[in-house]
């Protein structure tokens, strides 16, 4: 099930990433906390860990940090690529993955813009 989709800005690649406020009810186990550790795999099946967290103001926007920056500079991610995010129907029970996140980048191919998974 696809949690979201977004076009990565400066501040995604440099600092956190931004969440669409609409998926925050696809992200279970706050229990009342501000934030939970999320696993997520990538295409190559290597395992990531994101502190995702909200805002303590009213306007719960959600946001990846502790992780995250680890996962831009692994994939010398650009401002304008695609990530998607999407929860596994099925638990990995191995390791507690509930997520898969795929990044794709636009380039010109034979003259024509392709959307390219980035491994």
């Amino acid at each position: 099930m696809e949690v979201f989709i977004k076009r990565l800005t400066k501040t995604d690649i440099e600092k956190r990433l931004a969440i669409p406020t609409n998926s925050l009810e696809h992200f279970l186990g706050f229990n009342g906390r501000q934030g939970a550790y999320l696993k997520v795999k990538d295409r190559s099946h290597r395992l990531w860990t994101f502190w995702c967290s909200v805002r303590k103001t009213s306007y719960p926007k959600p946001v990846f940090s502790s992780g995250w920056l680890q996962f831009s500079h692994h994939y010398n991610l650009r401002i304008g690529d695609k990530i998607t995010l999407r929860k596994q129907l099925k638990r990995d029970v191995s390791n507690g993955v509930q997520y898969k996140i795929e990044v794709q980048r636009k380039i010109n191919l034979f003259g024509k813009d392709v959307w390219a998974h980035v491994l």
